[in-house]
């Protein structure tokens, strides 16, 4: 017995200690200097252009018009190209000019506007832009009149190409703008939007 314990107790000392390799770690991204991993590069737009958009309501225009619509575009620089949609409409009046008794009118306007214009960046909160165009109106205008007991409705549809100006204050995140029609019977709309992108911080 003793010779056994003697031998199992050199065996225990005369053994190498075994140690556990450390694993390896799997292969990942290279690191920059620093111990940090390098991330790919993003392009970046440039400040001074990009697209841009608008949500906008019309509370006051010429003949009692209300309406809203959108708008984008693209500004490059101090160049800026925009397009509008909108619908308009005005509620039951008097026509202008001499009318029977007892006649009214109403119009429903949809507008396609296209505008080229310059802006300029004023202060860190505002942007000014100032441009001209053209714009396509088609109204719909439903007539009422009185005949005896019972009132008539007759609609006439009326498309025209209109010469446009229009000046548009911009901030971060809001508009105003003020489109006139020129040429032959002018007419006005003052708007008030949301803009994304428009004006672009530095």
């Amino acid at each position: 017995m003793a010779q056994l314990c003697a031998a199992v107790g050199w065996f225990i000392v005369a053994s190498p200690a075994v140690e556990a390799e450390p694993a390896a770690s799997p292969p990942g991204p290279p690191t920059a200097q620093g111990g940090s991993p390098a991330l790919p590069s993003v392009p970046v737009t440039p400040p001074d252009r990009g697209r841009f958009a608008a949500l906008w309501v019309a509370p006051f225009a010429t003949h009692r018009f209300q309406g809203a619509g959108l708008e984008a575009g693209y500004r490059y620089r101090w160049l800026a190209g925009v397009y509008r949609l909108g619908f308009l409409q005005s509620g039951y009046a008097p026509p202008e000019g001499s009318t029977p008794l007892l006649t009214l009118e109403r119009t429903q306007r949809l507008l396609l506007e296209l505008e080229v214009g310059a802006q300029w960046r004023f202060h860190d909160q505002g942007t000014l832009a100032i441009g001209g165009g053209a714009a396509f109106l088609g109204d719909r205008v439903d007539i009422s009149s009185m005949n005896g007991a019972t009132w008539t409705t007759v609609t006439d549809e009326r498309d025209r190409f209109r010469p446009l100006v229009g000046v548009t204050l911009v901030g971060p995140i809001f508009q105003a703008s003020v489109t006139a029609y020129v040429a032959s019977h002018p007419e006005a709309r003052l708007s008030f939007g949301i803009c994304w992108g428009r004006h672009a911080r530095r």
